[in-house]
């Protein structure tokens, strides 16, 4: 009786296990190395700036970094065109750009960190590439429920691989508000820095909990993600978000301490954490892609 529960009676041989569909990422590998890179240099900049806050060397990555990441995104417009449309990749690739540049005065020259006309730059880059994100899924929800909407006249199966999947938006309404109320939250956390550049437990506050919310979105998302990119780099994104939410945490205990003080290396060594763990996700998504089929 045992053996009958754990084998099949037509071949003696065990059941195969009632699982989710493995699904391969639907992305090319130059992408994600591109993403990988971009990732990886922007965790070293933060790793540079440890001894040194006013590394030159560390500030150039700190640009180079988000702006490969960038790259990685426009390159990868076509196929995100055909699922959420193309104002929320052309918002998500100028926001990721707008991330990038907004450390380029710090590279040019790192003591535009003492000047609080470069100070708001800086910060008013990272609100405008926040909320152009979040405004770029507030798009995709209502692209959402318009295919909701179109369901009856349109059918098709719920799979995760077949004729319409392409043009599909898994990501549940939770998950996608989510995330859009996580960025928008991030970006106002910004926006006050712009407003008070001296520094507000306020601005990091609500920098903390609009990344928590993101990663929140992410960990609604798990069953889909882990599907297409393998749980464990799924979960290494969302905890990569947390690195995050720890650098602002401490960023709000002292909001006024200065970019070149001594209480900065923590808060680089939690972002350079996130960062790197991000780069390491996308590396484990490559290798998942390298042993599946096309």
């Amino acid at each position: 009786m045992a053996a009958s529960s754990t084998t099949d009676p037509t071949t003696a041989r065990p059941a195969p296990r009632s699982t989710a569909p493995i699904v391969p990422p639907q992305v090319s590998n130059l992408v994600l190395w591109i993403a990988t890179g971009g990732f990886a240099l922007w965790g070293l900049a933060w790793i540079f700036l440890i001894p040194n806050h006013s590394s030159r060397l560390g500030w150039v990555l700190q640009t180079v970094g988000p702006l490969l990441i960038a790259a990685g995104i426009i390159m990868f417009t076509e196929s995100l065109v055909a699922r959420v449309g193309r104002g929320v990749v052309a918002l998500t690739a100028v926001g990721s750009i707008c991330a990038g540049l907004s450390t380029v005065t710090f590279a040019v020259d790192p003591k535009n960190l003492a000047t609080e006309g470069h100070v708001r730059y800086g910060y008013g880059g990272y609100a405008v590439g926040a909320l152009l994100g979040a405004i770029a899924l507030a798009l995709v929800v209502a692209r959402k429920e318009r295919e909701l909407t179109a369901a009856g006249s349109r059918p098709y199966p719920p799979c995760p691989i077949g004729c319409h999947c392409g043009t599909i938006i898994h990501s549940s309404f939770v998950s996608v508000t989510t995330g859009a109320a996580g960025l928008l939250i991030w970006g106002i956390g910004f926006a006050v820095h712009v407003v008070q550049p001296q520094g507000t437990s306020l601005g990091w506050v609500l920098s903390a909990i609009g990344v928590l919310l993101l990663g929140a979105s992410f960990a609604l998302h798990t069953d889909h993600l882990t599907q297409r990119f393998g749980g464990a780099a799924t979960i290494l994104g969302i905890v990569s978000l947390l690195a995050w939410v720890v650098g602002y945490a401490l960023q709000a205990i002292k909001p006024n301490a200065s970019p070149l003080s001594d209480w900065y290396t923590y808060l680089f060594a939690a972002y350079a954490v996130g960062h790197l763990l991000s780069a390491l996700a996308l590396v484990m998504i490559v290798r998942r892609k390298a042993q599946l089929p096309e």
